[in-house]
């Protein structure tokens, strides 16, 4: 885990949330699974800044994680997403170039 998402997971620790159980939880089953997707921190630190906003109106931990945590992982995805299709875009332009040289 990276430093920044370390703060992150200690700053819901200290709203009383054991996130990195969660996390560790997830990691498991998704293993078990033989699912090859790693979820990048940048989504583990996402789900942790919904969680630092909303605390207090989480009733159910684990279900609010994974609902938060399929949401962010599918916004990271399409926005990976885009960024290929723009370099899918721009490798085209540059084979056209070519061509014409």
């Amino acid at each position: 885990m990276t430093e920044p998402l370390n703060y992150y997971i200690k700053q819901v620790h200290d709203r009383g949330f054991n996130i990195s159980m969660m996390i560790n939880t997830y990691k498991k089953k998704q293993a078990d699974r033989g699912a090859t997707y790693i979820v990048p921190d940048e989504v583990y630190i996402s789900v942790c800044e919904e969680y630092i906003k909303r605390g207090d109106e989480v009733r159910q931990g684990f279900p609010y994680f994974m609902r938060v945590l399929v949401e962010k992982s599918r916004e990271s995805c399409a926005g990976r997403s885009q960024e290929y299709q723009r370099f899918g875009e721009m490798a085209q332009n540059i084979k056209q170039i070519m061509k014409s040289v």
